[in-house]
C-alpha cells in the first residue's frame, strides 16, 4: 500500500491482528453511552434545581424549565467555534463548576471529549482510518466516567442530603461520600468492566493501581 502518511493506519490495521480495531469499537461505544446518560443526569439535576413546576409524563419526572436556568443557559451556555452546540448541558455542567463540584481542568476535559463524542458518532470511520486523527484513549472513557461519577457524589452530599428532613447530621458524618453511586453509575461501572475484559492497557491499569483507578468500586 502506498506509504501516504493519511493511509498509514490503513495499512496498520490491515496487517494487524485487529486488536487495535476493537479496542476503538469498544472505547467508542462506551463513550457514547456514558455520555448520553450524563448529559441527561447534568441537564436534569439543574432543571429540577429550578424549575417552576415538576410533574409525571409517561412515568418520568417532567420539568418546566425555570427563569433561573433559562438565564443561565443563556449566560454560560454559547459556544465558541469548534464547541459543541449543546447550550443546555454546557451551562448545566458550568453550574456545578461554579459550585466547585468539579475542577476547571474536568470543565474543559469534558468540553473536549463531546467533541470527540460527536466525532465517534458522525466520523468513527475517519478516526479508525485517517493517520491525522487521533485515535479514541481508554484515558477519555475513564475521565468520562470519573467525572460523572463525581457530579453524583457531590450532588448526593451537598443537595439530597442537605435537604433531607429525615437526613441527620448523624448519617451526614458517617456516610462513606466517595462510595455514593446513582443507578446509572453502578451501571455503567458494570458495563465498563465487562466491555474491556481482555484490553491490555486496562489489564495493566487493574494490576498496578488497584483501589486507585476510578472503576473499582
Amino acid at each position: 500500500m502506498n506509504q501516504n502518511p493519511d493511509l498509514t493506519r490503513i495499512q496498520e490495521l490491515f496487517e494487524g491482528n485487529g486488536d487495535d480495531i476493537r479496542d476503538q469499537f469498544i472505547f467508542a461505544g462506551l463513550i457514547l453511552t456514558i455520555f448520553e446518560r450524563f448529559k441527561r443526569y447534568v441537564i436534569g439535576q439543574v432543571d429540577g434545581f429550578y424549575a417552576d413546576h415538576i410533574g409525571i409524563k409517561d412515568g418520568n419526572l417532567s420539568y418546566v424549565r425555570g427563569e433561573k436556568f433559562k438565564k443561565l443557559i443563556k449566560e454560560k451556555g454559547g459556544n465558541k467555534p469548534g464547541q459543541h452546540a449543546n447550550f443546555a448541558f454546557r451551562a448545566a455542567l458550568h453550574w456545578f463548576y461554579e459550585f466547585d463540584a468539579i475542577t476547571k481542568e474536568e470543565f474543559d476535559d469534558v468540553e473536549r471529549l463531546y467533541i470527540l463524542r460527536n466525532e465517534v458518532g458522525h466520523e468513527l470511520l475517519e478516526i479508525l482510518a485517517d493517520s491525522r486523527k487521533t485515535p479514541i484513549a481508554l484515558l477519555d472513557v475513564l475521565t468520562l466516567f470519573a467525572v460523572y461519577v463525581k457530579i453524583v457524589r457531590w450532588w448526593v452530599k451537598e443537595v439530597e442530603a442537605t435537604t433531607n428532613p429525615d437526613f441527620d447530621q448523624e448519617d451526614y458524618d458517617n456516610t462513606k461520600w466517595d462510595e455514593v453511586e446513582s443507578f446509572d453509575t453502578v451501571f455503567l461501572r458494570q458495563i465498563i468492566q465487562k466491555a474491556l475484559v481482555g484490553n491490555a492497557q486496562w489489564e495493566t491499569l487493574q494490576k498496578h493501581l488497584k483501589g486507585e483507578v476510578i472503576i473499582d468500586s
